[in-house]
């Protein structure tokens, strides 16, 4: 009697042996994390014809872009506290040795709790990697090299030249929601995907504050250091990215 969300894997991919991994993948990647920002999936298996499914909680409430579609932004004091779950979320995933590697506001669902606050949840770890395997163990699935796998408007400089990437790749990414919460537009914008993954390579955004006049300059530094295009120079993890982001408002 319990409501879930079922999610059924494609029937032209549910052949594809690199496509069912990464499918399975995923499940056993959320799983493997366990964490109360994190969606819930409770169970998965095959259909009779051959598709791959997986059910997991059912979840009411908007997701992350929508919400800043709506609104046009996220004021500050409204995004520190869903910034601070993801980044407890994904920290906890790092922990684990899994990167997520796709993270953008789709991928964030904010659910509507009883009183009106919003609990988020992040959801599709599709291309999650694991970063660490258990002696012995096989990767899940592996992506070919040159093959850069994401979305552009998040993609860090590594991920957009399609090298092997880290959980640095994921700080880079938060660093781009963050931004996107806060004016409201990209940090980086083109006519098509290539000028985009150019500009993430190889320049720098306006600084937030440029762009909405009630920021504080000290946020832009705090972004400025998640958007650096060497991953060794980023913040060390995302909640201190925050913590960050808490001084500086």
């Amino acid at each position: 009697g319990k409501q879930a969300a079922i999610k059924v894997l494609n029937r032209q991919y549910s052949s594809d042996p690199s496509m069912v991994q990464r499918f399975v993948a995923e499940a056993r990647a959320v799983n493997q994390i366990r964490h109360r920002n994190i969606i819930d999936i409770f169970g998965f298996g095959q259909l009779a014809d051959g598709r791959h499914y997986y059910v997991m909680e059912f979840l009411e409430g908007s997701p992350l872009d929508q919400v800043v579609a709506d609104r046009g932004r996220v004021s500050l004091p409204d995004a520190i506290p869903i910034l601070r779950s993801v980044a407890r979320a994904l920290d906890a995933a790092h922990a684990k040795g899994i990167a997520h590697r796709d993270l953008k506001p789709e991928n964030v669902f904010l659910v509507v709790e009883d009183g009106g606050g919003l609990h988020p949840k992040l959801l599709h770890f599709g291309i999650a990697k694991l970063l660490t395997q258990n002696e012995g163990s096989k990767p899940s699935f592996k992506t070919r090299t040159g093959a850069p796998i994401g979305t552009p408007y998040y993609m860090s400089p590594e991920q957009c030249r399609g090298r092997d990437v880290d959980h640095r790749t994921d700080i880079y990414a938060f660093g781009c929601v963050t931004y996107r919460m806060l004016t409201g537009v990209y940090p980086f914008d083109g006519p098509d995907y290539m000028e985009i993954l150019i500009k993430q390579i190889n320049e720098e955004p306006h600084p937030p504050s440029h762009l909405v006049a009630d920021l504080p300059m000290a946020i832009d530094q705090v972004v400025s250091w998640m958007l650096k295009k060497e991953p060794a120079e980023r913040p060390p993890n995302l909640l201190t990215a925050v913590r960050a982001l808490e001084e500086a408002a």
